[in-house]
């Protein structure tokens, strides 16, 4: 699209290409799901990828849509979001029943913590500035935190007290994730 070149591309098309092109990388990723499943994930992810790709632009700012980046399931995008909101409800679904605990140790633990505990501080912000693209890269540096935690933390093969509280932070990253993408208007799908 180019307004000085007097190129547009309706907004019908761009949702049929990105769920066309969500759909593929689905099938890529998850052959085995049926159709009809990696269908709906796919509409949900393309979804995302257009809405979390405008709004995480500050407003006086110009945007360009590229499709690479929209779809890019590793990093900077709303499938990527709805990914790590993905994984730890995985997680979770895996793990049972566990008994909440708060005494963080490690440095990723702690890390983990303190971003989730930014939210109500970042809500209160994008409120009082009209500003949603600081929710959005808020989300996405909360889904950078939480795979880097998950990359170098045993969560559900550690044991007792240190699973309990991996645990525990991986409820709260889900909780923290999923209302950061409907605030944005993104689904916060469970499995991708």
């Amino acid at each position: 699209m180019s307004t000085r070149a007097g190129k547009f591309v309706s907004a019908d098309d761009l949702i049929t290409e990105v769920r066309k092109r969500a759909f593929d990388e689905v099938t890529a990723r998850r052959p085995e799901l049926p159709e009809d499943e990696r269908r709906k994930i796919a509409a949900a992810v393309g979804l995302a990828a257009i809405r979390y790709d405008i709004v995480k632009v500050s407003p006086e700012k110009s945007t360009v849509f590229d499709w690479k980046e929209a779809l890019d399931f590793e990093r900077q995008s709303g499938p990527y979001i709805q990914y790590a909101h993905a994984r730890a409800c995985s997680i979770l679904e895996k793990a049972g029943d566990f008994t909440e605990c708060f005494e963080l140790e490690t440095e990723q633990e702690i890390a983990l913590a303190k971003q989730i505990a930014r939210f109500p501080g970042i809500i209160e912000r994008v409120v009082a500035e009209l500003r949603p693209n600081i929710l959005a890269i808020y989300a996405r540096e909360l889904a950078d935190t939480f795979n880097s935690f998950y990359h170098f933390e045993q969560v559900l093969k550690s044991e007792g007290k240190v699973k309990d509280r991996r645990l525990t932070l991986v409820l709260a990253v889900q909780n923290t994730l999923k209302e950061a993408l409907e605030t944005l208007g993104v689904d916060a799908i469970r499995s991708m």
